[in-house]
């Protein structure tokens, strides 16, 4: 089985308090389940500002589910769709910006 996009969304966010505007992705794919994807899930969502990520969440191999920070990367405990779907909500609200689905 090929990797199935199953959601894609690609938005420009507005600041709450400024001028300041940041692009914001996020790709979903159901992928045939491994060692490296033992939920049969690959995901990429990303938050940056002027081309420089302010975050991202990503399960890419070999490093597996992590998120990065700036230019730092940390660990992340994937807990299914709907929990990092609430990560990444929380965190764009932490980071000042406007999110509406």
């Amino acid at each position: 089985m090929k990797a199935q996009k199953i959601f894609h969304q690609k938005i420009v966010l507005k600041h709450k308090g400024s001028s300041r505007l940041a692009i914001f992705e996020v790709a979903i794919w159901r992928v045939p389940v491994t060692r490296s994807y033992p939920e049969g899930i690959k995901y990429r969502a990303w938050l940056s500002e002027e081309g420089k990520t302010i975050f991202g969440f990503d399960n890419h191999q070999p490093k597996g589910p992590h998120l990065h920070i700036g230019d730092r990367e940390v660990g992340y405990v994937y807990r299914g769709i709907s929990a990092l779907r609430e990560d990444v909500v929380a965190m764009i609200a932490e980071e000042g910006f406007i999110y509406e689905d």
